[in-house]
């Protein structure tokens, strides 16, 4: 959407611009009133440039009435005069309203609209920025309620420096981040989860709806697993305990956690609307993910594991291939053995036992290594290939030499 090096070239004086988008008003057959141009010559001549500006913008809808190839033409002039008006930001509102209004009636237009918006959002440089905040709000309405997501959600990533630029307030960037969360939820849960997850992130002190919001999509979503990113929030950690005890029970507890927290809080979880079945069919997922990274020689009987998730041993399959498909382990069964051989486990909580843990692996990864090296670093001469004879059959075996 932003050009790098953008610039707005337009081969005409102001005086000239006004009066051709004003003549081409009166012109649209829906305009019975034909006195666009005169209103605005009368603006001209006391040298009234935004009042002429905004006469134009009250008369703006009428190219909804006119072809495609001449609508991004005669919107590219208005944007033009916006850089002459003394009330950008204020007719910027205006503009964008009014372009979705268009979007409405003809609903075809919607892409020539976002092609506007695009030039319009390029053209607000310097100390104009500030306007961007309000058309990207109307970028992304138009977006999503129009199916054109897929052309929106390259730039995600730009928003954040594209309202530090605009010296958005946080309050104000975090209403967007909200706004956004919303629009795109139907479209993609995730990203929609991460706009939010920003904006609760802005209000550490803010215990509002978003901040339930949040709680609420990341308890109940079969999709979510970790949730240190979530407790340590200034503004989570104003919630009630019971809350609070549920997040810690899904950042690192078991299942058998989870049921007792249940048994206490059967009422408060009813009252939250906080999935119960969903809950628990994720804590077992998610007891598997911890059992694995503590599994001695990365193996665990189907036994251990039914009896942790409680359940009986011939569904131990059904959720081994679950937390698989998860991505939160990997590995595979072995049915001879009534086995789970674990090749992959992901860590819920990266603490200090993990950390000694991961200290332990490296220093035998290292002490193999050093090894390998010194064994390759001895000549050849010091190898020797000796024979034997077993079985009628003559055996070849290399050992080192003294």
């Amino acid at each position: 959407m932003e050009a790098s090096d953008f610039v707005l070239v337009v081969d005409s004086s102001v005086e000239e611009q006004v009066e051709e988008l004003a003549v081409f008003l009166d012109q649209v057959e829906a305009n019975q009133e034909k006195n666009v141009f005169a209103k605005c010559k009368e603006f001209l001549a006391s040298e009234n440039v935004t009042e002429a500006v905004s006469f134009l913008l009250s008369r703006l809808s009428l190219l909804s009435q006119i072809s495609e190839k001449e609508f991004e033409p005669m919107m590219n002039v208005f944007i033009s005069l916006l850089q002459e008006s003394t009330a950008y930001e204020e007719q910027v509102v205006k503009f964008c309203q009014v372009l979705e209004s268009i979007v409405e009636q003809t609903t075809s237009s919607a892409p020539l609209a976002l092609s506007v918006l695009s030039t319009l959002f390029n053209a607000s440089v310097k100390d104009r920025q500030h306007a961007r905040l309000h058309i990207l709000n109307s970028v992304v309405t138009i977006t999503t309620r129009y199916n054109l997501y897929q052309s929106l959600s390259p730039y995600f990533v730009y928003f954040p420096e594209w309202l530090h630029q605009a010296s958005v307030p946080v309050s104000d960037q975090r209403a967007f981040n909200i706004f956004v969360s919303k629009a795109i939820q139907s479209y993609d849960e995730e990203q929609s989860f991460a706009f939010l997850l920003e904006a609760v992130k802005m209000a550490p002190s803010n215990t509002d709806e978003a901040v339930r919001e949040l709680v609420h999509r990341a308890v109940n979503s079969p999709k979510y697993f970790f949730y240190d990113d979530i407790v340590t929030l200034p503004a989570i950690q104003q919630l009630e305990q019971a809350t609070l005890q549920l997040l810690g029970i899904l950042s690192g507890g078991m299942v058998e956690d989870f049921l007792s927290w249940v048994d206490t809080n059967r009422s408060f979880c009813q009252q939250e609307k906080f999935d119960q079945e969903a809950i628990a069919r994720k804590m077992k997922l998610l007891t598997i993910a911890s059992l694995a990274t503590q599994a001695p020689n990365n193996v665990l009987s189907y036994k251990d594991i039914a009896k942790v998730l409680q359940t009986d041993e011939s569904e131990v399959e059904l959720w081994i291939i679950d937390v698989i498909r998860a991505g939160l382990v990997e590995g595979r069964m072995s049915q001879l053995n009534q086995t789970f051989i674990i090749h992959r486990s992901s860590y819920r909580v990266f603490g200090k036992h993990e950390w000694i843990s991961l200290h332990e692996k490296l220093a035998k990864w290292s002490s193999s290594l050093q090894y390998m090296l010194q064994v390759m670093d001895q000549p050849l001469s010091n190898y020797t290939l000796a024979t034997s004879k077993k079985g009628g059959r003559e055996h070849a075996g290399v050992s080192a030499s003294e």
